[in-house]
């Protein structure tokens, strides 16, 4: 599974680093190493905010796509969308 498919609330573990050497370094740079646990606290469209212990990342979907994780643990959100279902009022003849 890549970095890209996990959910917000997902604890991961990084298997393997794909590509160049040149996004291996973006990557270790960021100090994400193979090994490391770390969970996926929210996304923001083609960003991920991901948490490893104290520190808080926020990844690219480019440099996502380049992460192999084994999932650990599934957790619900809060930050995901859940919608309404209190009865929506309308005015005058729309009712």
């Amino acid at each position: 599974m890549l970095l890209i498919d996990v959910r917000c609330g997902d604890k991961v573990k990084i298997k393997e680093i794909l590509g160049n050497e040149a996004v291996l370094k973006k990557i270790e740079a960021m100090g994400l190493r193979k090994g490391d646990t770390f969970e996926v606290i929210q996304r923001w469209g083609r960003n991920l905010l991901v948490r490893n212990g104290n520190n808080r990342l926020v990844i690219s979907s480019d440099i996502a796509k380049n992460i192999e994780v084994e999932l650990i643990e599934t957790a619900v959100c809060s930050s995901e969308f859940k919608p309404c279902k209190r009865k929506r009022w309308r005015w005058g003849w729309f009712k």
